[in-house]
């Protein structure tokens, strides 16, 4: 099909090819440090060099755009500074404005901007619904089922909360008409001991399940501290969810859970750092052991997280618990799972990699992300591997204190 291509297309382009890439030279740098490079057929690097070539026709035609999580490693890789991810969204901006192609992740990524400009947080029943309306039926339908099922007990704890007025409460994703004052780190009192009490920035997607919501509040309680969410947080405004900055502001760090998330409050100006490695920190000023749900595991990041940083948190987890962690290549436990297209696009040739090392090494899957969670449970589904996948809670907890802190 042959799309009309306006002129004012055509200028962009030729003007992003002169001022931002012409000094490309197509090394493929980008597209090995790319954490989809093995699922893309259109990568950053095929992209600058149709830009390079004017070809705005297939640029528009380019689905591998809207599969891009803005993760920045292709820029970084570049020897001649080119800043790839630019490139990548410059495509995606001309989609928008001139036509191009449909995908689950381009949907996605509009149905998310959609509800954004209205709701303070994506709810995964809603989005779930609008995918489906606009004709993407989940590759994995059990997934999509235990994971709508999650998300309605959420609601409905959530709803009791409403009409039963508590404020505390486990179970509750905080209601935005509440106005509680988030603070820095402090000791407050607590029969047992002194306690910490950390600002958290939960995100979108973890108190939608209630359970591991549930589980990671309990670990930090088991490790003397308490995690002081900020009602009126709403979503972390990550790109692949719009142009809806973070509304999220505290003094201090503030602990996250979602690689998405860190990533997005600290290129607003939050300074923020992982729950997962702050935990373990945690234990060690606490003189605490943790306890894991097997002898042995294979870690994954995602494709967010700053890799080694990451990898080195969840070794120290192992180390606390006596647990193995089983390594392939660095750049296997870091790819992409999939998640922008979610359950709607099915699993990647990188989770199934990853799921067969596993499977390989007869280990489940540790990853410090829920969303990673969900997305390798269902390619584990969708390749018939009995391959557990865990999210850290529900790997990792807390033993008696073994030492005086």
């Amino acid at each position: 099909m042959v799309l009309a291509v306006a002129p004012e297309a055509v200028a962009v382009v030729a003007a992003f090819a002169a001022e931002r890439c012409r000094q490309c030279y197509q090394c493929g740098q980008c597209v090995a440090g790319c954490p989809s490079g093995w699922d893309l057929d259109h990568g950053p690097r095929r992209v600058v060099r149709l830009i390079l070539a004017g070809d705005v026709q297939e640029l528009l035609r380019c689905e591998d755009v809207w599969r891009c999580s803005e993760c920045g490693h292709c820029t970084e890789s570049c020897p001649m500074e080119v800043d790839t991810a630019a490139a990548m969204a410059l495509v995606r901006d001309l989609q928008r404005r001139f036509g191009g192609v449909r995908c689950p992740e381009r949907t996605a990524a509009e149905i998310a901007t959609r509800r954004l400009g209205r709701r303070a947080r994506i709810d995964n029943i809603a989005f779930g619904a609008a995918m489906i309306s606009r004709g993407n039926v989940p590759r994995d339908l059990a997934g999509s089922v235990a994971q709508g099922a999650a998300s309605a007990h959420s609601l409905a704890a959530r709803t009791r909360a409403r009409l039963a007025g508590r404020v505390h409460t486990a179970h509750r994703w905080p209601l935005p008409e509440q106005r509680a004052p988030v603070v820095p780190a402090r000791r407050v009192a607590s029969d047992a001991s002194a306690v910490l009490a950390w600002p958290f920035f939960a995100g979108c997607a973890l108190p939608q399940d209630v359970e591991a919501y549930t589980l990671t509040r309990q670990v930090a309680a088991d490790l003397a501290v308490r995690l002081e969410e900020q009602p009126s947080a709403g979503c972390c405004g990550h790109p692949t969810r719009g142009a809806h900055p973070a509304s999220y502001r505290t003094d201090g760090v503030t602990t996250t859970v979602c690689p998405a998330c860190d990533a997005s409050l600290t290129q607003a100006g939050q300074e923020t750092k992982p729950l997962w490695e702050m935990l373990v920190e945690q234990a060690h000023r606490e003189g605490r052991r943790l306890r894991a749900l097997a002898p042995a595991f294979v870690p994954y990041v995602g494709c967010l997280g700053e890799r080694e940083r990451a990898l080195d948190s969840l070794a120290a987890a192992a180390e606390l618990a006596a647990a193995e962690m089983r390594r392939s290549f660095p750049s296997l436990h870091a790819s992409c799972c999939g998640a922008l297209g979610g359950m709607f696009r099915g699993d990647t040739h990188a989770s199934r990699r990853l799921l067969r090392f596993a499977a390989a090494e007869g280990s489940p899957v540790v990853t410090t992300c829920l969303l990673c969670r969900d997305n390798l449970r269902s390619a584990a589904r969708l390749n018939r591997l009995a391959v557990p996948v865990y999210l850290w809670p529900e790997f990792f907890q807390a033993t008696e204190r073994t030492e005086a802190p």
